[in-house]
């Protein structure tokens, strides 16, 4: 059962790398019918509906990624609960760095030159929210990286204690 489950996911990882491979090299092709200095609306008129495709296979992955996080762990806890201890530790370790990242995060808006682009009139969220999620995510990544650096070093210098 595992080997058959082994191999279909092996053959679906490579048909959607192919997939992958086939867009981007469509789209990379497209940027050679304009020359570089040529004006963005130019660029958009050759390039548009070969972003459009390229942006939406990159939503699907996406989509498909966040799905197949979810519902794997999920999958196992079901089928074997002696490891659903491991798998509920781990989430709520997750949830516990991204509380206190975001407990950390700033809701103030950096202000650098050409900030004010990225806000526009119809914005539906308030600023300053959005900023402290911005600012919350990049929090979440420092703690994330802090502590897999943390664990090499720990991996390492027990393995030179050995």
């Amino acid at each position: 059962m595992k080997d058959k489950l082994s191999r279909i996911l092996n053959i679906l990882v490579i048909l959607l790398m192919v997939i992958s491979v086939v867009i981007a090299v469509i789209f990379y092709l497209g940027t050679g019918q304009f020359a570089s200095d040529a004006e963005f609306s130019v660029q958009i008129d050759v390039l548009g509906g070969r972003l459009d495709t390229f942006l939406n296979w990159a939503i699907i992955l996406t989509i498909g990624t966040a799905l197949a996080a979810i519902l794997f762990p999920i999958l196992g806890m079901v089928t074997d609960p002696k490891n659903s201890k491991k798998t509920l530790i781990m989430v709520a370790s997750m949830v516990i760095v991204v509380l206190v990242a975001y407990g950390v995060a700033s809701d103030a808006i950096p202000h650098f030159n050409g900030y004010q682009k990225f806000f526009y009139d119809d914005i539906t969220m308030d600023p300053n929210q959005f900023s402290k999620y911005v600012d919350a995510g990049l929090w979440t990544m420092y703690i994330l990286s802090g502590l897999s650096l943390l664990s090499i070093v720990y991996y390492e210098v027990g393995k030179l204690l050995k």
